[in-house]
């Protein structure tokens, strides 16, 4: 299915073609005062980010290395199939995230960070992961697996018109939802009333 006003074949690549992998690591050198948010595998939740911690170099956990940057995208090398990924969307303050995770730094006007995201939870990339993890005793894949995985692509034109087609249904699922919790707080209230006679039906 395409988008109106999109025409033209699409390219099957590598995603080590499209983005760069893990372009900034924090060396021993490093200062040892240098501070900054933390985020662990298990702060995120299948693009949700639900914490993080604040961190200095010297006593920071060893897995703390990979610098982050608006935009960059998070892929979970360490169980993959349980789709611990993040696209990072803060502006603001230094921010580090642990070597579990693959970080992916789109190219500008080649790739969109939004479209590559979306790829991580779809079923041919899911297959991908799968078929690494077949045997394997401990559940986990390295940056190499994550650049070597095969995403079809459009023009960049297309790919931001996908994504933002699938943040609109984003944004209208956060509307129903808040929709229904507010339907059923509501029936919560009116069971109260009911149920003890406080109001009575007409």
């Amino acid at each position: 299915t395409r988008l109106p006003g999109f025409q033209g074949e699409w390219d099957v690549k590598r995603l080590g073609e499209l983005a760069d992998t893990d372009p900034e690591n924090l060396g021993t050198e490093t200062r040892s005062d240098y501070e900054f948010n933390y985020i662990a595998l298990e702060d995120v939740d299948r693009g949700s980010l639900r914490s993080h911690s604040e961190q200095w170099f010297a006593s920071a956990p060893s897995r703390a290395r990979r610098k982050l940057r608006e935009n960059d995208v998070l892929v979970s090398t360490v169980r993959p199939n349980l789709q611990s990924h993040l696209l990072f969307r803060t502006k603001v303050g230094e921010w580090v995230c642990s070597t579990g995770f693959c970080v992916v730094r789109c190219r500008p006007c080649v790739t969109s960070p939004d479209y590559i995201f979306a790829h991580l939870f779809s079923a041919p990339v899911k297959r991908q992961i799968d078929a690494l993890l077949t045997g394997s005793n401990y559940p986990a894949i390295n940056s190499g697996d994550v650049r070597a995985l095969r995403i079809p692509v459009p023009t960049y034109a297309e790919q931001t018109a996908i994504a933002a087609a699938l943040s609109d249904m984003d944004a209208e699922i956060v509307a129903l939802k808040a929709r229904r919790d507010k339907t059923r707080a509501l029936k919560q209230a009116m069971m109260q009333q009911l149920l003890t006679g406080r109001t009575r039906l007409i």
